[in-house]
């Protein structure tokens, strides 16, 4: 206790050692959200390292034709044109980003990992004694456990700290590598060297001491402001002193003319008195009885009042009962509880006044009375009613035209929607689905895949030259009732013109788009209709980076289609995996 009291008073009397107090905590609170910054800066940063190096190892993975690696199994292999067809796609992403250092696929045979796939190539370019390219099934026994990992259970994962091995240090990302059937068949690896790593690390390394330095000055800042701040106050502390010294000698002094002004209150109340004659608006007193005390000639004008029928009567009889109603007597008896009021509304003879009250009181501060003060505001009030009225019928044509407005909008909505519906079966139209396909290649492009399926519905010209036309808009009409129900929320069903229709599955893979096609035809041919049994054939394709285009995809599936109705129509094809080549 004595330690704090010496030090308070230190701190209290001592401006520099304040200050030296002051900069110490700022410089350590500043270091310590700094230190905090910096390990939240290097988490986020490795999981950025990571997420990317996942992200970059399934795009490889995606690009890697899975069935034909599945053929490599001997080293010999290495020199046959599917070989090189095989690690092209590898090459062209390891060539496309200098911060890779290498591309390769591995599987896992008999409990050990071997290399299948390594665009890189042959000799010792970095003069480590170890050649640079890997060979079709030599061992890897310095496979990291997340490569194990994905290996044995087919996920994407990435090593949390770089990892050493026969070719350097670097930290890696995985892929699984699944072949058309989705069976995991190995993974595709992606290592980014050590001294990219460390080199970002060491970035933000840097920014932790320049901050440490830059909160140094700061703090060193904030401590002589603290001192100069403390200064200024002790100084202002002595003038306080020296200033309430002469304020007590007002004081006595103030006491002094206190009792010079009793003198003159006799003459002050008389000087009220012709100022309350005096005044330009109707007043009077009342007292604590609400009796009428006095009145001056404006008021005795405007109310008709005389000494004889108003003096000494209470102010209610004066003015009558029903010009003064509840509220005016609970305002009159706060003004005899010391309440004053103002703005106070009030109507006598078709006039309409402002009352204003205030209490009066004696030289001991005891309430004696009232003094009641009105302002005649006839006319204004006529124009503030009639202003009133204008507003009501300003507002009243506002609120029609917010009405007339919504309706407008409304209308717009209903346009707008018409725009993008197909008339006949109520499904989106062509526009619309058009405007879908752009946003889901979009997202395609963002690691999101998607498929679409194209269905005509067999023989429909049969139905049309058969039964009309009017039971061909039936079957239509039917027929995207029933493929809608198949569809989930996200979906979109389209109808793309005549008798053909198109469905876009968003997130879904080529298999399960074939699973739904399935289920559509079955559907289909099962629904029923007063036209005979209907059937239709189908078309299905998954976006790839070789049908990127909204042309590209939509002529995959009608390829698929055509080739669905040559083989004889009430069945599913799918398109093949990339465009088709030229004869």
């Amino acid at each position: 206790m004595i330690v704090w009291s010496a030090l308070k008073r230190l701190f209290e009397a001592r401006p520099v050692a304040f200050g030296i107090l002051i900069c110490g905590v700022v410089f350590l609170a500043e270091v310590a959200s700094l230190f905090v910054l910096h390990g939240e800066s290097v988490a986020a940063l490795k999981d950025n390292i990571r997420h990317s190096l996942t992200r970059i190892a399934r795009v490889a993975s995606s690009v890697v034709d899975a069935d034909l690696h599945a053929s490599f199994n001997d080293p010999a292999q290495e020199k046959s044109p599917e070989y090189e067809r095989a690690i092209a796609p590898l090459r062209h992403l390891q060539e496309s980003d200098e911060d890779i250092a290498f591309v390769y696929t591995c599987v896992l045979k008999d409990g050990k990992v071997y290399f299948i796939l390594d665009p890189t190539e042959e000799g010792d370019s970095d003069e480590d004694g170890v050649d640079d390219k890997s060979h079709i099934m030599d061992e890897y026994p310095e496979a990291a456990p997340q490569l194990i990992a994905a290996l044995e259970k087919g996920v994407s994962t990435a090593d949390p700290e770089p990892v050493s091995d026969r070719w350097g240090t670097f930290i890696s990302g995985y892929a699984p590598l699944r072949d058309s059937k989705g069976v995991l068949i190995g993974i595709v690896g992606i290592d980014l060297t050590a001294d990219k790593y460390v080199e970002r690390l060491a970035l933000i390394q840097s920014a932790l001491m320049l901050g440490i330095l830059v909160a140094g000055l700061l703090a060193l800042l904030t401590g002589i402001v603290a001192a100069m701040v403390k200064r200024t106050a002790l100084r202002e502390k002595a003038e306080a002193n020296q200033r309430d010294e002469e304020n007590k000698r007002e004081i006595s002094n103030a006491l002094a003319r206190l009792e010079m002004a009793y003198s003159v209150v006799d003459f002050a109340r008389q000087r009220f008195v012709q100022l309350f004659e005096g005044l330009p608006v109707p007043c009077l007193t009342f007292d604590s009885e609400y009796r009428v005390f006095e009145f001056n000639q404006q008021a005795a004008a405007a109310f008709g009042l005389s000494a004889s029928r108003s003096l000494e009567r209470p102010i209610y009889e004066v003015f009558g009962g029903e010009s003064f109603a509840n509220s005016e007597r609970k305002a009159l008896s706060g003004v005899l509880k010391g309440k004053s009021f103002s703005d106070r509304e009030w109507s006598f003879k078709r006039r309409t006044y402002i009352l204003s009250g205030h209490p009066l009181t004696s030289p001991e501060g005891e309430i004696t009375g009232g003094i009641l003060a009105a302002v005649e505001v006839t006319r204004q009030k006529a124009a503030e009613d009639r202003v009133k009225v204008q507003l009501r019928e300003l507002d009243q044509a506002h609120r029609a035209l917010s009405q007339a407005n919504q309706d407008l909008i409304g209308a717009n909505r209903k346009l707008e929607a018409l725009a993008t519906i197909d008339p006949l079966t109520g499904l989106a139209n062509l526009r619309a689905f058009y405007a879908r396909l752009q946003e889901l290649i979009d997202g395609a492009y963002r690691g999101e895949t998607f498929s679409l399926i194209m269905t005509d519905i067999d023989h429909f010209k049969a139905f049309n030259d058969k039964r009309g036309h009017l039971a061909g808009d039936r079957v239509l009409i039917d027929v995207g009732n029933v493929l809608q129900q198949c569809l989930r929320s996200p979906d979109m069903l389209a109808r793309y013109g005549g008798e053909e229709f198109c469905a876009l599955l968003r997130g879904v893979s080529l298999e399960t788009a074939k699973r739904i096609a399935d289920r559509m035809r079955e559907t289909v041919e099962s629904m029923g209709s007063e036209c005979g049994a209907v059937t239709a054939s189908f078309g299905v394709c998954e976006w790839s980076p070789e049908l990127s285009t909204p042309e590209s995809l939509v002529n995959s599936a009608d390829e698929a289609l055509y080739r669905a109705k040559q083989e004889g129509r009430n069945r599913v094809v799918l398109a093949s995996r990339g465009p088709k080549r030229a004869a």
